[in-house]
């Protein structure tokens, strides 16, 4: 397997951080640094006033609303609003009233949708069903009662045609016993063998290498997961918390 180098990643995402101004701005960077390909197309108003306003990141795009005045910038599926000449900015959803859509979350999805099907899988702990029909990506936990019960039902979800993919999400941060626990089985011989005995409470060989796990973590953040399990269809919808695989199976089926 191979693996994005932790360190590496971690102090340019340190770097950058500590040139923005806005609070809360490290999730928006730390998703450009991992892949977002970050191309914005800008109005000049804006672009002078967001290059003083938030140094150092770039927008994945620029664009006007249907709110006249009003421009959506969007950093991966982070979206702010701006007026025209960025002295007043909100966070929050833009509802299309008539047609009862929220088009700030589908922007969202849209962006968590590209973002994670331009990962390499091959970094990931992936339990590929037979007859696949879709794909599902789960931030897990080693020690979440919830990510216990989601992997002992993995042949339930694979029967479905589900694909599980897992990506690393230790709740108690980078350096933590957890995230320790989550290398050690991102570093074994057989990671899908390791994840299984480490969800039952089974002591692991500690292990260190060339590892995803920091990264994982930082792009859950980007991505808003703030428990887990979190599921993400391929479309970018966001599914929190376990959900049975006969439900999971119904929800995918009402996207196609």
């Amino acid at each position: 397997m191979t693996f994005f180098n932790e360190n590496s990643n971690k102090n340019k995402s340190n770097k950058l951080v500590k040139k923005n101004t806005i609070p809360g701005m490290a999730a928006l960077i730390t998703m450009s640094v991992l892949s977002m390909s970050a191309i914005a197309k800008s109005t000049p108003e804006l672009d002078a006033a967001l290059d003083k306003l938030m140094p150092g990141t770039v927008p994945t795009s620029i664009e006007e609303t249907l709110m006249p005045g009003i421009y959506e910038v969007s950093f991966g599926s982070t979206i702010f609003y701006f007026n025209k000449d960025a002295s007043m900015l909100f966070r929050g959803d833009m509802i299309d009233v008539k047609t009862r859509t929220n088009l700030t979350e589908k922007k969202r999805g849209e962006a968590r949708g590209k973002l994670l099907n331009s990962m390499d899988e091959s970094q990931m702990i992936v339990y590929p069903a037979k007859d696949e029909k879709a794909k599902v990506t789960v931030f897990t936990d080693i020690d979440c009662p919830y990510c216990v019960k989601l992997h002992r039902e993995m042949s339930d979800y694979n029967a479905e045609g589900i694909t599980i993919r897992y990506m690393a999400y230790p709740r108690s941060g980078i350096g933590t016993r957890s995230y320790n626990k989550a290398v050690s089985v991102w570093c074994s011989d057989d990671p899908a063998k390791a994840m299984g005995d480490a969800k039952e409470g089974n002591s692991l060989p500690e292990k260190s290498c060339d590892n995803p796990v920091a990264q994982q973590f930082q792009l859950g953040q980007a991505l808003g997961v703030q428990g887990t399990p979190a599921m993400f269809l391929e479309d970018g919808t966001s599914l929190p918390g376990y959900v049975p695989a006969k439900r999971l199976s119904a929800a995918i089926s009402t996207k196609e």
